[in-house]
């Protein structure tokens, strides 16, 4: 086990590593969030091992000594997805190339396998039968695949907006599906509430620590991909914030090892209709976060992994971004007409974003990866 310690984000407080360590809720604005540590030095001494074992493996265990678990779990093989060149939409842009960090290509067609593969490995390890999670649909559905691999039984908690769509992923890989009469954050609580009085192995990403270290995997394998290449910009959607302050430790932790010599600028979007974490940004406190949004995914009005963002966003000197639905619209058909690449309505506000950075200033010369994540339209029969 290469992890050293933990670190609460709200105090700065440092713990001893545990694997069962979990930030339970209170009545604060952010929750106690818990941060992973490791032993830097042998982290770079192994990575920079080709001969190790972990060094020809493509999935998230390529990073085995940057993760909290001894060995790789015996899952659905996430990670790998290739940086796709978008050389039309970068002309379109102004920048000098644009990627894609597709991933679509994950065992359920989301980025969000990388932190259920690290969650699984260690429900499985900690003797768990039973696993649960709240989510707008993709989530769950990672969830709800990887636990019929592993042969637990998946609980998903699902707010009232989920789609017929996602509501038939989830049951074709026969999860438990618990409808709420509310929106995600209710869904949230339910799934708490009801997952700790049962026992069962929280997939919640917010809270369970180690969910993120699986995420941060993308900037990985960014990394790699680049080849020592500048990257100036990293944009992604963001709900409750798991994600892009995942990437942003992936970053900073590739800088530790010596992979990168600077970190690159740290975009976060969000739909303009509900905005908790732009606002956040901005110290705007007059702002209202009671619109909807077709953005699903990212329709998070209580962000709880708020902390870790906000710390990623200003460390790397990036920002927050709010497009309206119609933009993204807009974007998720350029995605596909002008770089092939069928992406979910909520990850095509990267490219949403993207264009609205190049209204307001000159990208002229810069390189920026999108980070599209989900592949199920809310269409299909």
């Amino acid at each position: 086990m290469h992890a050293t310690g933990l670190v609460r984000l709200t105090t700065g407080e440092t713990l001893p590593f545990d694997p069962t360590a979990y930030a339970y809720e209170d009545d604060n604005l952010d929750p106690p969030v818990l941060d992973v540590t490791y032993d830097y030095e042998l982290a770079t001494r192994e990575l920079g091992d080709d001969s190790s074992a972990f060094a020809r493996r493509r999935d998230v265990s390529r990073w085995l000594p940057l993760l909290p678990v001894d060995a790789p779990g015996d899952v659905l093989p996430a990670g790998g997805t290739p940086l796709v060149p978008a050389p039309r939409l970068a002309r379109r842009y102004g920048l000098r190339k644009l990627y894609l960090k597709d991933e679509t290509r994950n065992p359920t067609r989301c980025l969000k396998d990388r932190a259920t593969a690290i969650g699984v490995t260690m429900a499985v390890a900690q003797g768990h039968t039973d696993v649960y999670c709240a989510s707008a649909g993709n989530a769950a559905i990672s969830l709800a695949g990887f636990a019929a691999h592993a042969g637990l039984t998946c609980h998903a908690f699902v707010p009232n907006i989920a789609s017929r769509t996602r509501l038939n992923w989830l049951r074709r890989y026969g999860a438990n599906v618990h409808v709420s009469q509310g929106n995600y954050d209710q869904a949230f609580a339910e799934s708490e509430k009801i997952g700790a009085e049962r026992g069962w192995y929280s997939r919640n990403c917010a809270l369970n620590p180690f969910l993120v270290e699986g995420k941060k995997t993308c900037a990985f394998e960014i990394v790699e991909a680049m080849r020592g290449e500048r990257l100036d910009w990293v944009i992604s959607a963001s709900g409750d914030g798991c994600t892009l302050g995942a990437i942003g430790k992936g970053f900073r932790e590739m800088q530790a090892v010596g992979f990168i010599d600077a970190l690159p600028r740290l975009v976060g979007v969000q739909a303009e209709a509900l905005q908790p974490l732009v606002r956040r940004f901005w110290h705007d406190t007059h702002g209202d976060d009671s619109g909807a949004t077709e953005a699903h995914s990212i329709a998070v009005r209580e962000p709880r992994n708020a902390l870790r963002l906000l710390n990623e966003i200003e460390a790397s000197g990036g920002e927050m971004i709010a497009v309206p639905d119609a933009e993204i619209a807009a974007a998720q058909r350029l995605l596909a007409t002008d770089a092939g690449l069928v992406a979910e309505f909520t990850s095509a506000a990267t490219l949403a974003a993207l264009a609205r950075m190049a209204e307001e200033r000159s990208l002229e010369g810069q390189t920026a990866v999108l980070v599209i994540t989900g592949g199920r339209l809310d269409e299909e029969s």
